[in-house]
């Protein structure tokens, strides 16, 4: 019984050694750099939007201020707009929002991926990369986001796709070129 006992023991501790160790070796904590590296010139994104029974198309244009502020705005096709978010160093400023975003955690949920999308200070961690893709994950729980990243031969990402998976919330931004 006392063989059985320190064999299980021994088992069990080899196993926390290797399971640790192998996390480590994967997911390392080094700081990503942005996904979008916003500059002064504006940028212009298709963007597709679900957010439970709500589906909106339409235009994402991020563009940096003078004052080194992230601006982002998002309007459907037909002109009713989404969002208009700011974004300078930390701190994260709903300028205006349509209703069905309105909620607190939603806009926190947002300002994580916002922040995450444009900021080298992510908390983002490599789960998967191969020529031409990349995806990314970072949070936990109902705050867990995935980042999909396309980049289909350029240096940076043409097609960014970020997932909630336990809430009914997906985001879709594809890469318009400039004009």
């Amino acid at each position: 019984m006392k063989q059985n006992f320190l064999f299980v023991s021994l088992l069990a501790v080899i196993l926390f050694a290797c399971t640790s160790c192998a996390r480590n070796l994967t997911e390392s904590k080094a700081s990503l750099p942005p996904i979008i590296r916003v500059d002064t010139t504006s940028q212009r994104y298709n963007l597709q939007f679900d957010f439970m029974k709500h589906h909106f198309s339409g235009l994402f244009i991020v563009r940096r201020l003078p004052n080194d502020e992230i601006r982002m705005l998002a309007s459907t096709y037909f002109g009713l707009s989404l969002f208009d978010f700011s974004l300078r160093n930390d701190t994260f400023v709903v300028n205006s929002c349509i209703e069905p975003m309105r909620n607190e955690k939603i806009l926190r949920l947002l300002e994580a991926d916002f922040k995450n999308l444009f900021l080298a200070k992510n908390n983002l961690r490599t789960v998967k990369k191969r020529p031409g893709f990349e995806k990314r994950a970072g949070g936990t729980g109902f705050g867990k986001s995935i980042f999909f990243l396309s980049t289909e031969g350029a240096e940076r990402a043409q097609h960014i796709e970020i997932r909630h998976p336990w809430l009914r919330l997906k985001m879709q931004l594809d890469e318009l070129p400039p004009h």
